[in-house]
């Protein structure tokens, strides 16, 4: 069994630069370090500091504050000085075991396009920071661990990867794509079990410094991961990862003594779970293996919903898609949201800067689709370019 990060050595200098990559990350379309809300945690810092070198404070923490926030946006350099201390404390408290976070704040919010709504939890700047500094030091054990058709929250493996795998796998070799069974893990992100989460961490990880880190960024949540938080993304696909693995490899049979896959590809859009086979009575089986490692090893289990069925019968109905043996469209709900957009933007030479976002956001569903002579009718094109320039003013303005 391979274990991971034994050689690694957790410094101040790399989480220096985490916290540094986290504070310049993009949030809301803007640097998080010109948020008000990493002002205010750069400000307590500044206090902090003061007071162990017995300084006068002057200012209130908001006062201070509005100095910080108006130096991200013009001096950023300026805020260096307070950053590098930051990142000394913090390494400080993982060396000494004494990591101090904030609770946690969660917001109901209505997903549109799933029509359901989810617990967005919404953590400190603080704990941002560490997430990224878990992620960094985990980055080669989730790249090595995670499945290839494996999709969502990674890097270049998004819907788009996981749409071009299906049509390839049904256009070119049908026959291997006969029966589908496709299904959805039943409120994943909360069902997620911390103990056997924590479990398959020390399993894997050979780092005291990195499983404390881990650990307690877990036990900040109110149950199972946190949508939302930057390393949970991580987490879910690394746990969803054993069934990814048990699927592509443990999921055959013995035929006359030897081997035969019950499927033959398998695609996991992070709890979205869908297998291939050209034998409907293996497909059954694997489906009830995988439940079954589901329910008994990962505590979780699959939405009564999940169907079985055969290619040509419907098409497929994932990742933002319709995807027919012969093309692939865009999924009706989404496409009457774009629409709407669409027309009310035609023709326009000024677009909002909202409906800028929403324009550049659903233009890919329609690039990577039957959709030409749509894309002609609204003349999406044209809006494309003028939304293009409208963020890339906002974007200019932001950085002046």
């Amino acid at each position: 069994m391979k274990r991971y990060l034994g050689n690694f050595l957790l410094t101040y200098d790399f989480v220096k630069e985490s916290i540094y990559e986290c504070l310049n990350s993009t949030s809301t379309h803007c640097a998080k370090i010109k948020r008000m809300d990493t002002a205010y945690f750069i400000a307590e810092y500044v206090v902090k500091y003061k007071q162990e070198h017995n300084q006068i404070i002057n200012l209130t923490l908001q006062e201070g504050a509005n100095i910080i926030h108006k130096l991200a946006i013009d001096e950023r350099e300026k805020l260096y000085p307070i950053i590098d201390y930051i990142s000394e404390k913090m390494f400080i408290e993982i060396k000494t075991r004494k990591i101090k976070l904030s609770p946690i704040k969660y917001n109901k919010r209505y997903d549109a396009l799933a029509k359901k709504t989810r617990d967005i939890g919404v953590s400190s700047i603080k704990q941002q920071c560490y997430d990224y500094i878990a992620v960094n030091a985990l980055k080669n054990m989730f790249l090595a661990k995670i499945g290839h058709y494996q999709c969502a929250s990674l890097k270049n493996k998004g819907q788009l990867f996981g749409k071009q795998a299906i049509e390839s796998w049904i256009r070119t070799n049908p026959k291997k794509c006969k029966w589908i069974f496709k299904a959805d893990v039943k409120k994943f992100y909360p069902s997620v079990s911390h103990d056997i989460l924590k479990k398959l961490l020390k399993r894997d990880i050979k780092n005291n410094d990195i499983l404390y880190l881990v650990y307690v960024l877990i036990d900040s949540y109110k149950e199972g991961l946190c949508i939302g938080s930057y390393l949970s993304q991580y987490l879910a696909n690394y746990y969803l990862s054993y069934a990814y693995h048990y699927v592509t490899e443990m999921l055959y049979t013995e035929k006359r003594g030897k081997r035969q896959n019950l499927i033959h590809h398998a695609l996991f859009y992070m709890d979205d779970i869908i297998l291939f086979g050209s034998n409907k009575k293996y497909v059954k089986k694997a489906k009830t293996m995988l439940e079954k490692y589901l329910n008994d090893k990962l505590k979780l289990q699959l939405k009564p919903t999940s169907q079985l069925f055969p290619l040509d019968s419907r098409p497929i109905d994932m990742l933002g898609y319709k995807i027919y043996s012969y093309k692939t469209i865009v999924r009706r709900r989404i496409f009457n949201n774009a629409n709407k957009v669409f027309i009310r933007n035609k023709g326009k030479t000024e677009i909002t800067l909202k409906d800028s976002y929403k324009i550049v956001s659903y233009y890919g569903y329609f690039k990577h689709t039957y959709s030409k002579k749509y894309i002609k009718k609204v003349k999406l094109n044209k809006s494309l370019k003028i939304a293009k320039e409208v963020i890339s003013n906002e974007t200019k303005s932001k950085l002046l």
